[in-house]
């Protein structure tokens, strides 16, 4: 009996140290537009989920920062994005990675 206990305690060590290596990843994106864009309020959707962008920045606003459409969770992977302000469109790819993207529409 103890043979076994001594052949499986390893191995049960070893099967419960990889089995963390799968796990899913996650990251966000956020998108925002420049200050004086003249943009109107834009529609953003990833995966048939929609998210606004009803404010304007200066500079690269911080991720999920308040007005900006923002993404959270997403397995990490290539997406694809439209938007519209009832205008201008825009569509593309982002790829996310752990961590936060952060991409203007212009």
């Amino acid at each position: 009996m103890k043979k076994i206990t001594y052949f499986l305690a390893p191995l049960f060590l070893l099967m419960f140290t990889f089995s963390g290596c799968n796990k899913i990843k996650y990251g966000d994106v956020t998108f925002w537009q420049m200050t004086g864009s003249g943009f109107g309020v834009t529609v953003v959707e990833i995966d048939g989920v929609s998210s606004n962008i009803t404010s304007e920045y200066p500079d690269t606003p911080d991720c999920g920062a308040s007005g900006c459409a923002v993404f959270n969770n997403l397995e990490t992977g290539s997406y694809s994005y439209t938007a519209s302000d009832g205008f201008d469109t825009w569509s593309g790819t982002v790829d996310i990675s752990e961590g936060c993207l952060t991409m203007e529409l212009y």
